[in-house]
């Protein structure tokens, strides 16, 4: 077999090309961007010039987040309501725009989860226990409960536990039981299944990521095909169910 020499400092065939590493600039650019506000305190201590003016900016955006996510973030646990209360803690509610709620240049409310159950029957009880942990970790979202017949008179059993979903003064969806066709188990159902679901249908933020960029890239994009064929099933399942009267 013939000989092939190779420089090593050229690229060929038998060598591929090296990736180019970043400058010392791009990493202090990017280790900037995942800095939290007492890192940048810490660095304006040594920075001057261009550099300072570029670590105040990335300050005065971590401070503005800070004070948006503070400011939504004002429920953190489920609310019991009674019947006469319907109107105030949830249509009402779910009108009002918290700081940093604007989409597409549109107001968009308070996402508002009702959670009907019937007390002691277990699949009720799973998924309250779900709408706590969520509540908790979505203090943005507001999650209120109420026994079924006492929100709609002769609420059938069946039906239960069903989750209202209301933005802007609408109810957006209506979630009946814990069915397959929407991704959830019967008993079987996991947190994750209930937040995936809640996250699909626009009442919940999608969790914040700390994975690198382009793994938060495919994971984004794994996650919408997940939310739009939940959405699409949700969609078909309120087409089939029966009309509910909620006033």
């Amino acid at each position: 077999m013939p000989q092939v020499d190779v420089n090593p400092n050229e690229d060929t065939e038998f060598r591929s090309p090296s990736p180019e590493l970043p400058t010392e600039e791009e990493r202090k650019d990017a280790a900037w961007r995942q800095a939290n506000i007492d890192d940048l305190d810490l660095a304006l201590e040594d920075a001057d010039g261009e550099e300072e003016r570029i670590l105040q900016r990335l300050r005065l955006e971590r401070l503005g987040e800070l004070s948006a996510t503070q400011a939504r973030a004002q429920f953190g646990r489920m609310y019991p309501i009674s019947r006469p209360d319907y109107t105030r803690e949830v249509t009402d509610a779910s009108r009002v725009n918290m700081p940093g709620s604007i989409s597409n240049g549109k107001d968009a409310g308070t996402g508002v989860v009702c959670f009907l159950y019937k007390p002691g029957m277990d699949m009720c009880r799973l998924l309250e226990g779900y709408l706590e942990t969520l509540a908790a970790k979505h203090p943005e979202t507001k999650f209120v409960s109420i026994v079924g017949d006492q929100c709609i008179p002769n609420y059938p059993d069946k039906n239960l536990p069903t989750m209202l979903i209301y933005r802007n003064g609408e109810l957006r969806r209506q979630v009946i039981g814990l069915r397959p066709e929407i991704g959830l188990d019967g008993m079987k159902t996991t947190l994750a299944d209930v937040e995936l679901l809640l996250t699909a249908v626009g009442v919940m933020d999608p969790p914040q990521s700390t994975q690198p960029k382009a793994a938060v890239d495919d994971d984004e994009d794994d996650d919408r095909n997940r939310y739009s064929s939940i959405r699409s099933r949700q969609k078909r399942l309120e087409e089939e169910d029966a009309e509910l009267d909620w006033d």
